[in-house]
């Protein structure tokens, strides 16, 4: 019986937190319980108890009588939030350049394929799912434990970001060419240019997350 209850409140949290990342619950909305619970066919103790662990995790914000809300962001918020990842990046990107294998940066080329299939095709959430890979390749490519373990509580913020990001016009065709141009300065060695083209791309990424998050705040 344990087990199940287990499953049954993983499963509601992972919904849960999908639709947040992928926006289908935008910052400031209410989330209902009752439509969650009808949603997945379950009790509400599993949901509330999904609840429990998205706020744990900062993703959801408890306001009392209100209820439960997709928690919202301001402008200092996305601020350290974009600086914190160009450190990260950089930490990262060093590591990377030593480790990484032809059979890995092959990897990258595969997910720029697959991401220029998915672009025509115009499936967002593919979108998101794509460019978040290509970066986790690069963070695997470092093969550092110790920054994995660093940056797995991050990396929900970092796709409910780029969610936000790439959902506007153009951004995605733009995030798909830094990728292709990070490639060529890995396959050149280029450690310094390839800093500069990721500080243009997470630049390019937080300029639209402010024009954007102003709707929500």
């Amino acid at each position: 019986m344990k087990k199940n209850k287990d499953a049954l409140r993983f499963q509601a949290y992972r919904a849960i937190k999908e639709k947040i990342i992928y926006l289908e619950l935008k910052p400031g909305e209410k989330i209902s319980e009752k439509e969650i619970a009808d949603e997945l066919n379950a009790s509400r103790t599993p949901i509330r108890e999904a609840f429990l662990m998205l706020e744990h995790e900062k993703l959801i914000v408890c306001k009392d009588s209100l209820g439960f809300s997709v928690r919202r962001f301001n402008m200092q918020d996305i601020a350290e939030y974009y600086e914190l990842r160009i450190a990260i990046e950089d930490f990262a990107m060093t590591l990377m350049m030593d480790r990484i294998t032809q059979k890995e940066i092959g990897l990258l080329k595969a997910n720029v394929r697959d991401c220029k299939r998915i672009i025509k095709q115009g499936n967002i959430k593919e979108i998101i799912r794509c460019e978040s890979e290509f970066h986790e390749l690069l963070y695997r490519a470092t093969k550092s434990e110790i920054l994995m373990d660093t940056i797995l509580c991050l990396t929900d913020k970092f796709h409910w970001f780029r969610s936000l990001a790439l959902g506007m016009d153009g951004a995605a065709q733009d995030a798909l060419n830094h990728h292709e141009l990070m490639i060529k300065l890995i396959e050149n060695k280029d450690i310094e240019g390839l800093k500069a083209s990721i500080h243009q791309h997470l630049d390019y990424a937080r300029s639209r997350v402010n024009n954007l998050i102003r709707f929500f705040i």
